[in-house]
């Protein structure tokens, strides 16, 4: 839905507030808080958002935390200070503050920590090997899930308290918005999608995902740049003249 370019298509706008007049719509993503909150003002919705791969529940109206999962301080302390000599950069939300080093960490209030490569324009065989290898920082209070952009080049590696993930930012909306599980339509392109599409009623990807997450969907739709997000909508829950 959100491009490399981080933007939304006119298209994706106004499907997304069609299937809004019908349905409780929400965005479930890694990003930031704040990126959430913004992008779902920008859709007009103002129902609970997921953001922080489903570490935490928000208000897009107030840019509000409605619930949050936060990663032991000592766990989130090991972890950042494991990623530099593994060549890698990471940012971690801190409230709703974004840090990019430790010096910016102001609370240690932290609910995820997504890792990547230092160097952009490094081999994708390299950044997805150098990340893969970054699960190991994993541990009895932490989880690590690997996602890739939205330009399907870049790798991540995303650290969250234990068994937290999409799916379970999933449950949490669901049960907060009294819809059921059955009958949500969840689309990804993501590794990080997966825990959600286990969850929801009818698992989409989009045109741009891996093998594995196509594997782990019922339907597909077209990519981020075919509007794939629209193709869902008009299929599953909003067709055009409904």
């Amino acid at each position: 839905m959100i491009n490399a370019q981080d933007t939304l298509s006119p298209r994706v706008i106004e499907a997304v507030r069609r299937a809004a007049e019908h349905v409780p719509v929400a965005i479930a993503s890694g990003r930031e808080p704040a990126d959430v909150a913004r992008y779902a003002r920008e859709l007009g919705l103002t129902t609970p958002q997921i953001s922080d791969n489903g570490a935490r529940i928000l208000n897009p109206v107030d840019n509000s935390t409605i619930e949050a999962h936060l990663l032991d301080e000592a766990d989130a302390r090991s972890i950042v200070s494991a990623l530099g000599p593994r060549g890698m950069r990471f940012f971690a939300v801190d409230g709703w503050h974004l840090a990019r080093s430790v010096a910016d960490i102001e609370t240690w209030q932290i609910t995820v920590i997504a890792a990547s490569t230092y160097d952009r324009d490094a081999p994708e065989d390299f950044q997805e090997a150098t990340v893969r290898a970054a699960v190991e920082l994993a541990s009895e209070q932490v989880t690590a899930i690997l996602s890739v952009g939205a330009d399907g080049k870049r790798w991540y590696v995303n650290y969250t308290h234990k068994g937290v993930d999409k799916g379970t930012g999933l449950r949490s909306w669901a049960a907060r918005m009294g819809v059921s599980l059955d009958g949500v339509v969840f689309v990804g392109d993501s590794l990080n999608d997966v825990e959600a599409f286990g969850v929801a009623g009818l698992p989409v990807a989009m045109g741009s995902a891996s093998d594995e997450v196509r594997a782990a969907a019922t339907e597909t739709v077209g990519d981020v740049y075919e509007d794939g997000v629209v193709e869902a909508i008009e299929r599953f829950v909003a067709p055009t003249g409904r």
